[in-house]
């Protein structure tokens, strides 16, 4: 197993199951790229199995401490739920924005229709250089019934200095959303008591506010969300207050308030300045680690705004779309895993609330 291979592994097995206190994970994300941006997102390689957007949540979390054999500790069908869970939420997310649109627009849902067909086989020059084009074939592409065949096959060299001028977005809208799944659906019976009232009603009136800044593309304010990861301290405190250290009430109302932690820490937009640090002296780079990176830190294609930005999407898409029908055949042959409601409980079950303190320090 190579070094770079071994740090990949040890990344997803530091935020799966930071469980070993003998060897605690060192919270600091290093200048630049370091091992954990840019330049630890291979193609083909343990990397393309990492989870979705966990490369949001990994920035500060250094694991150099970390033994190698954690990894034999990872739940790949755990990471696959995941993945399936974070993307089925950005497919919730785009036909909520869709619908809005059409309600707006012109009221008719059919035009809609007609809309996402025209971004999938004829998009207009608006439909490119507004990214929607763009992130339309990326759904498709980051499906995980084909997306490590995807990126096996996008070898294509595009180089770095294009992906330093790409005006990417970061997805809020898939996090927010699984966040108001969480908090309008399964919640332990532990929390739903008189006692947790106060804290249920403002989790949930916080959650509709983020819920409702995130239309129309913009990103949650920073202070609602804020408000909203004090409200989960509250109720992770009155938990460890009410109910007995590994009693079956308590189980139960940590792991779904991991889940709502950690969920509310991946809203934070990441430095992506930082992240792309050097990415332009890398002439080598290919479409399948463009695809990885975005992928890995929940990244979208954003409006270009340049004559630069407008041309590297012009000639970006056509690749995209090459990949896309590439995979097509396997992704029309393969069923749709079914969803799961505890995916991002399971996910975050072996996350300790130290760590999720260091990564969403209390407000």
């Amino acid at each position: 197993m190579n070094r770079r291979s071994r740090w990949a592994i040890a990344l997803t097995c530091a935020i799966l199951a930071a469980q070993d206190t003998s060897a605690r994970a060192q919270w600091d994300f290093p200048m630049g790229m370091g091992m954990w941006g840019w330049g630890g997102w291979g193609v083909g390689t343990v990397e393309g199995d990492l989870a979705q957007g966990m490369g949001v949540f990994a920035m500060g979390a250094g694991v150099y401490n970390k033994k190698t054999a954690v990894a034999d500790s990872i739940n790949a069908d755990t990471v696959m739920r995941w993945n399936q869970y974070v993307h089925e939420a950005q497919m919730n997310a785009n036909r909520l924005r869709g619908q809005r649109t059409a309600q707006a627009r012109e009221r008719n849902n059919r035009l809609n229709e007609a809309a996402q067909k025209r971004l999938r086989e004829n998009p207009e020059p608006r439909d490119i250089f507004q990214g929607s084009a763009l992130n339309v074939a990326l759904d498709e592409i980051n499906d995980p019934r084909v997306y490590v065949k995807a990126l096996q096959a996008a070898k294509v060299k595009i180089g770095g200095e294009t992906i330093r001028n790409i005006p990417f977005q970061y997805a809020a809208a898939a996090i927010t959303i699984s966040i108001d799944e969480l908090v309008s659906g399964h919640m332990p019976a532990s929390l739903k008591t008189a006692e947790f009232e106060a804290e249920r009603e403002a989790i949930k009136d916080l959650d509709r506010q983020i819920k409702e800044q995130i239309a129309d593309d913009k990103d949650p304010d920073p202070a609602t969300v804020k408000k909203l990861l004090a409200a989960i301290y509250a109720a992770e405190g009155k938990v460890a207050k009410t109910y007995a250290r590994n009693s079956r009430e308590r189980n139960a109302a940590d792991r779904y308030l991991r889940a709502l932690h950690g969920l509310t820490a991946m809203l934070k937009t990441p430095a992506i300045d930082l992240i792309l640090a050097g990415v332009e002296k890398r002439p080598e780079a290919t479409l399948g680690e463009l695809l990885n990176f975005m992928r890995s830190f929940n990244l979208r294609f954003g409006p270009a705004t340049t004559p630069r930005q407008r041309e590297i999407y012009t000639s970006l898409l056509p690749r995209l779309v090459t990949l896309r029908d590439q995979v097509a055949p396997a992704l029309a042959s393969s069923a749709a895993p079914k969803g799961s409601e505890t995916a991002a409980e399971d996910f975050f079950s072996g996350i300790s609330y130290d760590d999720l303190e260091k990564k969403a320090p209390k407000p």
